[in-house]
């Protein structure tokens, strides 16, 4: 009997070939997709088990809480966030008449406030972070001189809390990194930077030091009265972009990719070198003095993108390496 080869002539060709022929080729085609469906299986499963995929993401709006139950110093929250004060009915939910529910981090003529709302690692607490964007809405209210400043901070978190700082949570002589963003409302003669129109002013922090060129005015108003209007932020880092980027943006939205787009970029500043550990967190804090203001936080959004692990990084290369040799 004459052998066919059916792989690669149309079947219109073999009118007479036998049911047994046919049966070799139903074989032949089937022989062959399934192992590389498998292979291409086997290789996504790898990377998603790895946490190729596994961004993290946290959102928070305030809404689902009443009046927070402390514990001490502390109060509990969803996904394991934990609010610290040392004024629990000072710094705790704030309802605005049924109109928006916020946290409020300290209060306008409640001075000597510290407070610290630690959301957590966001990633799993063995994966490390190579980027994140985040974003927040802010209100502040004072009819006086406000006082004294809020952070918002990723990194190693150590000591004591809540405590008072004029740069973020960065503990002196603390091991790891630490990036700090912090809100400054009042002049206290040391050189910090509270700009002009009687906002404050914004400055970032690496490891508890001034990074040059981070000193701008806050675009939150200081406003006499609670109201509606809240200021939203939009952080965003990246360790792989310009030697590790930090970007600031007020009133932008963030999109595909993380990305931020429209609203206005206070500064975007290079090269900080910062690579974050595992199990490193984000927090807020905030302090007062003799002088005090309201700080309203809401709509809490923190997405993150792991560092690629070693399994996902075999996996995303042999998947090239197959679609290379396919090429040829």
């Amino acid at each position: 009997m004459v052998k066919h080869d059916f792989t690669d002539r149309p079947l219109e060709n073999f009118r007479s070939v036998s049911k047994l022929d046919l049966g070799k080729l139903a074989l032949k085609k089937q022989s062959k997709i399934p192992l590389k469906v498998s292979i291409l299986t086997t290789l996504i499963g790898l990377g998603i088990a790895s946490g190729a995929f596994a961004a993290g993401s946290y959102v928070e709006n305030f809404e689902s809480y009443g009046t927070l139950s402390y514990s001490g110093s502390s109060a509990s929250l969803n996904s394991g966030a934990v609010l610290y004060g040392n004024n629990t009915s000072a710094i705790n939910t704030f309802n605005n008449g049924g109109l928006w529910k916020a946290l409020r981090l300290a209060q306008d003529g409640t001075g000597s406030t510290q407070s610290a709302y630690v959301i957590g690692t966001v990633e799993n607490s063995s994966t490390r972070v190579n980027s994140f964007t985040a974003s927040f809405d802010l209100q502040l209210k004072s009819p006086d001189a406000a006082a004294d400043n809020l952070s918002f901070d990723i990194g190693k978190l150590t000591g004591s809390l809540p405590r008072a700082s004029d740069n973020g949570l960065w503990s002196s002589g603390q091991t790891g990194s630490m990036l700090s963003l912090v809100w400054d409302f009042y002049d206290n003669g040391s050189g910090d930077y509270v700009g002009t129109g009687g906002n404050g002013g914004i400055q970032l922090y690496k490891n508890g030091s001034l990074v040059a060129g981070s000193n701008v005015n806050n675009p939150a108003t200081v406003f006499g009265t609670v109201g509606s209007t809240f200021t939203r932020f939009n952080v965003r880092y990246d360790e792989e972009l310009n030697g590790g980027t930090l970007q600031l943006n007020t009133g932008g939205t963030v999109g595909a990719g993380n990305l931020i787009t429209g609203g206005t970029n206070l500064f975007a500043l290079s090269n900080l070198g910062v690579n974050f550990a595992a199990a490193d967190q984000f927090a807020f804090s905030a302090w007062t003095g003799g002088a005090s203001v309201d700080m309203f936080l809401d709509n809490i959004s923190i997405q993150t993108v792991p560092e690629p692990s070693a399994g996902a990084l075999l996996a995303f290369g042999l998947g090239g390496l197959m679609a290379w040799r396919r090429r040829k």
